[in-house]
C-alpha cells in the first residue's frame, strides 16, 4: 500500500498547479490560482482520499487538487467534516477501499441473492446508486455463478424444447465466461493497486451479466413471435443492447471497485481485452441441451440414405442414363423460322437437397407454359430420386445438351436459356455431385467454351450459387445476358432441403417474371424482393448481379414483345368465350 501511495503522491505532484486559495461555498467548490476563479461544481468532485497530512480531492476531470491540511489547522476536523457535507462523499484512508464483506450475509444467502440480482437491474441501467445494494462476500460469488449457470440451462432448454436432453459438453461453453470474469476485476484491481477491490467487482460484472441475460433469452424467445416485418428491426436492437451491455458492464466495475477517475481506464481495457474480445472470438456455442435422439427415426434416415446410396449405384443406371439424355435431346423441336423464341436449359446440381430438383422442375414448367418453350425445354439433375427418369447433370450431359441446342435454334433470332441451381464456392466453381460419383468441375470458363462450341449466339445464363457473381466476367460479353444469385465474394440464401425454392429463384422466377416477359424488369424486382427478405431474416445482402449485352437486348425485347401479343390474344379470347359459356350456365 505505501507503494501505490508513493505512486500517487508522485502522479498528483506533478499536476499540482502551486499555490492556491480553495473556499468551500455552499454551491460550488471556489479555486483561486494566479489570479484566476474556477467554480468546480460538487457534482465534479469524484472522490476524497487522505494519505498522511495531504488530503486528495479527485475531480471528474482525472484532476487532483493536493490540499496541505497543515494549511486549514486548527479546524482541520470542521472543515473536512464540511467538505464532506457539501460534496457527498467521505474522506478515506489511503486507496479508497472496496465494501467489507458483512458477516451477517453467510446467514442470509438468498435475501441478499435477490438483492444482488435487484442491483443487477439498476447497474444496467446506469444507476448511481445501485453499488448500495451490492452485497459483497465470496459465498454470494458462487451463489451468483450458479444462478447464472442454472438460467443459462433453462434458457437453453426453452429453445431447443421439452424434447431434449441434457449435454455435458456444453458445460465448458456455459462456464467459459467465469474464468474470464474474474480475471476481469482482478485485473481492474491490481490497476487501481488493491487487490481487495477484485470481490466487488466480480460480484458487480455476475450481477450484471445475469440480468443481460435474462434479457437477451426472453428477446430471442419473443421477436418471433412479433412476425416477419419486426425481424429486421430486432437485429439492430439485439446489437445495441450488445453495446449497451458492455457499456454498462465498465460502468458497474468502476462503481463497484469505487475506482477513482484515473484508475477508470483499467476497467474499461479489462472489460473489452479480458471478458469481451475473448467470448466474441470462442465460437463454440454448445447448448446445455440438446434434441432428443430419437433412434427410430435416427434408424429411418439411415435406411433413406441407404436407399438414396442405392437407387444411384444400381448397374441399372449405367445403362439408364445414356438412354434417358439420348430421348431427351431427340425430344428437343428445332426453332421456327421467323418467329424469335427461347429454348431453355436447367440444370440442378446437388444431389444431396431437394430444393434444386424442386428448383429446376417448377422452372422448366414456368418456361414451357408461360414462355411458348413446350418442345424446346430440357432438364439435366443430380438428385437418388430422378436417376431413373431424368439425365444427370454432369459437364458431359452439359457438352451434349448444348451442342444438339446450338443445332435446332435458329441462330439469329433465338435465345438459349441456361439456368444454374446448386452450391458454388470461393473459386467459382458449380457444384456437379452425385455421390459416389466424381464429375469434372464446372466453372465459369468451361461453360463459356461450350457455348461457343455449340455454335449457340444468343445466350441468357441465370446461375443461382453462392459466389455466383464469379461466373459474370468470362461469359459476358455482348450476345449475352447474365444474371447471378450474389456477388463474386458472397453467400446466398434458401438452399435448405425442405425448401421449394432459394431466395434468389423465387423472387426471380416464382414472382418476378410472372408479372413479366422483360428479363431486366424482372431481375431489378428479384434483387430488391431479396434484399428485403435477406434483412428481414437476418442474413449478410448477397447483391445479386447482372450484365446485359447490347446486341442480345433486342433479341428478347422482340421474344417479350411475342409473348405480351400472345398473351393479350389468349385474353381475348377468354372474354369472347365467357359470356357464352354464362348463357349456357343459365
Amino acid at each position: 500500500m505505501q507503494r501505490a501511495q508513493g505512486k500517487v503522491l508522485r502522479r498528483v505532484s506533478a499536476q499540482q498547479p502551486g499555490e492556491f486559495q480553495l473556499t468551500l461555498a455552499d454551491e460550488a467548490l471556489v479555486v483561486v490560482h494566479a489570479g484566476a476563479t474556477t467554480r468546480l461544481q460538487w457534482p465534479s468532485v469524484a472522490a476524497l482520499e487522505r494519505i498522511g497530512d495531504l488530503l486528495l480531492i479527485h475531480l471528474n476531470t482525472c484532476d487532483v487538487l493536493t490540499v496541505p491540511l497543515a494549511c486549514v489547522e486548527p479546524d482541520a476536523d470542521a472543515w473536512l467534516a464540511r467538505l464532506e457535507t457539501l460534496s457527498g462523499h467521505h474522506v478515506t484512508i489511503g486507496a479508497v477501499p472496496p465494501p467489507e464483506p458483512d458477516a451477517a450475509d453467510q446467514a442470509r444467502p438468498w435475501r441478499d441473492l435477490f438483492s444482488n440480482l435487484a442491483a443487477g437491474v439498476g447497474l444496467l441501467l446506469v444507476r448511481a446508486k445501485a453499488t448500495a445494494r451490492l452485497k459483497v462476500s465470496p459465498a454470494q460469488l458462487v451463489w451468483l455463478l450458479l444462478f447464472d449457470l442454472l438460467l443459462i440451462a433453462f434458457g437453453n432448454w426453452l429453445l431447443v424444447g421439452t424434447d431434449s436432453e441434457f449435454n455435458r459438453y456444453g458445460m465448458a461453453s456455459a462456464m467459459f465466461w467465469v474464468p474470464l470474469l474474474l480475471l476481469t476485476a482482478w485485473a481492474s484491481a491490481r490497476a487501481a493497486d488493491d487487490d481487495r477491490k477484485m470481490l466487488p467487482g466480480a460480484v458487480a460484472l455476475v450481477a450484471v451479466g445475469i440480468v443481460g441475460t435474462c434479457i437477451q433469452y426472453a428477446a430471442i424467445l419473443g421477436f418471433p413471435l412479433l412476425g416477419e416485418g419486426f425481424a429486421m428491426a430486432s437485429a439492430y436492437l439485439y446489437w445495441g443492447f450488445v453495446a449497451w451491455l458492455v457499456i454498462a458492464s465498465i460502468v458497474a466495475l468502476a462503481r463497484a471497485q469505487q475506482l477513482l477517475p484515473e484508475q477508470r481506464m483499467g476497467a474499461v481495457l479489462a472489460v473489452l481485452g479480458l471478458l469481451i474480445a475473448p467470448q466474441w472470438l470462442f465460437k463454440d456455442n454448445s447448448s446445455l441441451w440438446i434434441p432428443h435422439y430419437d433412434e427410430t427415426a435416427a434408424a429411418a434416415e439411415s435406411d433413406a440414405a441407404q436407399a438414396r446410396y442405392a437407387a444411384v449405384t444400381h448397374e441399372a443406371i449405367l445403362y439408364t442414363q445414356p438412354a434417358l439424355l439420348d430421348d431427351a435431346l431427340a425430344a428437343i423441336a428445332p426453332g421456327r423460322l421467323g418467329v424469335p423464341e427461347l429454348f431453355v436449359l436447367s440444370v440442378g446440381g446437388h444431389a444431396n437437397q431437394d430444393v434444386f430438383l424442386r428448383e429446376v422442375r417448377a422452372v422448366d414448367t414456368l418456361f414451357r407454359e408461360r414462355f411458348d418453350a413446350e418442345g424446346r425445354s430440357l432438364v439435366l439433375v443430380n438428385n437418388p430420386a430422378t436417376v431413373n427418369t431424368l439425365p444427370i447433370a454432369s459437364v458431359t450431359a452439359l457438352a451434349r445438351s448444348l451442342k444438339v441446342f446450338g443445332q435446332r435454334m435458329n441462330a439469329d433470332e433465338d435465345v438459349l436459356v441456361v439456368f444454374l441451381t446448386s452450391h458454388g464456392s470461393e473459386e467459382h466453381r458449380f457444384d456437379l455431385s452425385l455421390w459416389p460419383y466424381r464429375f469434372d468441375e464446372l466453372t465459369p470458363e468451361v461453360l463459356r467454351h461450350q457455348l461457343d462450341a455449340a455454335g449457340i449466339r444468343y445466350r441468357a445464363l441465370i446461375v443461382s450459387a453462392c459466389y455466383s457473381g464469379g461466373f459474370v466476367p468470362a461469359l459476358a460479353d455482348p450476345n449475352t445476358l447474365v444474371m447471378t444469385a450474389s456477388r463474386a465474394d458472397r453467400n446466398s440464401h434458401g438452399c435448405s432441403h425442405s425448401a421449394d425454392w432459394t431466395f434468389f429463384g423465387r423472387a426471380l422466377f416464382n414472382e418476378a417474371l410472372r408479372d413479366t416477359y422483360a428479363f431486366d424488369t424482372a431481375f431489378t424486382q428479384a434483387s430488391a424482393a431479396v434484399a428485403v427478405r435477406e434483412a428481414a431474416e437476418g442474413y449478410d445482402p448477397s447483391e445479386p448481379q447482372i450484365a446485359l449485352g447490347e446486341a442480345v437486348a433486342p433479341v428478347l425485347t422482340a421474344i417479350e414483345r411475342r409473348l405480351q401479343v400472345n398473351a393479350m390474344g389468349q385474353g381475348q379470347m377468354a372474354e369472347t368465350v365467357l359470356p357464352a359459356s354464362r348463357v349456357a350456365a343459365r
